[in-house]
């Protein structure tokens, strides 16, 4: 393939067709579409590799089972790329590796309205298209997965959904961008405009200027400072999201979906003879982007017991594990008050948004990407009518109500 990665030390080219900043799962997958429209990006990555701030911590699932129309169009067919990544990529043997594992994901819940909950997200669902969802009762799981919880009163399942390697998604993205020039270590300190500031005229970075009419920003929580730089008020905020893993336990089953309960928001994934945990959590931390995310090390402790409330064992794995046994990481979410990504136009001519994916940026990166480059190029009308991620769609600002169900 086409693509180059080269350490910053290379010399920049005067000019690109298109500059996409950042280098995580959204940055490449707008490569790519960038690449498949015959615009070859400059891709600008200020860390030493790709895929290395939030990317990097993402327990990476993806799934169909979604009631929310807006985020549905976005992640059945972001599934459907990364089952057919090879066929799509055009890349062959250990190139179109993503780690792609279908294990299923399990919504499960011990509430006493769990059973009517679940049969009508299963419904939601399947109108929007996902006909292989099913609403299962309590024993219903326990039958198909004996360690849940005798607690559990009905859940959600799809047998198709899983997850992936986020790097390996990364670097299969831009190898496959063909003419793509990707560099990494090489942060952008400015984005250029003309005299008036109405359109994009480049970048700056500390390796020199690059000039081009075509910026996507795709820097994660960068890049609320860099729009603002240029006058643009992004309405996003930061927050931190740990990740935990624990090495291989006896009691982890390698065959498990993911399972998250949607009381408490725990969420867990086998890897390796071990897994991932996570958590939908509210932080503490300020808004700002930050280069490492420092982790909280009580979060392991906090996710498995929480997660022991559907699957009991992470309880008898909490009370014998080492802090050997357990690492934490961190990464940093850019939200939107409605909880829909925020895609399209700036305001500024030249300069196109891909930022706000409310930690779902693997699961709806894909299309989310191929969506915006159908609006840099003309392809689709960047309004109302057929672009719901705008900048200025009403709901987008603070106060609004987020769309989702779990």
């Amino acid at each position: 393939m086409g693509r180059t990665i080269a350490a910053s030390a290379a010399p920049l080219p005067q000019t690109a067709p298109a500059v996409v900043i950042g280098g995580g799962i959204a940055g490449a997958v707008d490569a790519f579409h960038l690449a498949r429209a015959g615009i070859a990006p400059l891709v600008l990555e200020r860390s030493s590799q790709l895929a290395a701030l939030t990317t990097s911590q993402a327990v990476a699932c993806f799934r169909k089972q979604w009631d929310e129309p807006d985020y549905a169009n976005l992640v059945i067919p972001s599934s459907t790329f990364y089952e057919r990544f090879a066929e799509e990529t055009g890349l062959s043997g250990a190139d179109a590796e993503i780690g792609l594992r279908q294990q299923g994901w399990l919504f499960a819940s011990c509430a006493p309205d769990a059973a009517a909950r679940m049969a009508a997200f299963v419904a939601a669902t399947r109108g929007l298209g996902v006909d292989d969802s099913e609403a299962l009762d309590g024993d219903e799981i326990r039958w198909r997965f004996p360690w849940i919880s005798p607690s559990v009163v009905a859940g959600a399942y799809r047998a198709r959904d899983g997850w992936v390697s986020p790097y390996e998604v990364v670097r299969g993205l831009v190898r496959a961008a063909d003419g793509a020039d990707v560099r990494t270590h090489c942060a952008v300190t400015a984005i250029l405009v003309s005299a008036d500031g109405s359109r994009v005229v480049g970048v700056r970075t500390a390796h020199g200027d690059v000039a081009t009419d075509t910026v996507v920003l795709a820097a994660g929580p960068f890049a609320r400072s860099l729009a603002a730089s240029v006058g643009v008020a992004l309405p996003v905020e930061m927050i931190r999201h740990h990740r935990a893993m624990v090495t291989p336990q006896p009691e982890i089953p390698a065959h498990g979906p993911m399972t998250l309960d949607t009381g408490t928001g725990a969420y867990w994934r086998p890897e390796g003879g071990g897994a991932f945990l996570g958590m939908g959590q509210a932080d503490e931390l300020p808004g700002e982007p930050l280069d490492p995310v420092p982790a909280d090390w009580m979060f392991p402790a906090l996710v498995m017991d929480a997660a022991s409330t559907v699957t009991p064992f992470w309880g008898v794995v909490a009370g014998r594990v080492s802090a050997a046994e357990v690492s934490v990481a961190a990464g940093q979410y850019t939200v939107t008050a409605d909880g829909r990504p925020i895609l399209g136009r700036s305001g500024i001519d030249g300069l196109w948004l891909h930022t706000g994916d409310n930690g779902w940026g693997i699961e709806g990166g894909p299309e989310a990407g191929r969506h915006l480059v159908s609006l840099v190029t003309g392809a689709v009308p960047d309004d109302a009518e057929h672009n719901p991620y705008r900048l200025d769609r009403p709901g987008v600002r603070p106060g609004a109500a987020r769309g989702t169900t779990y």
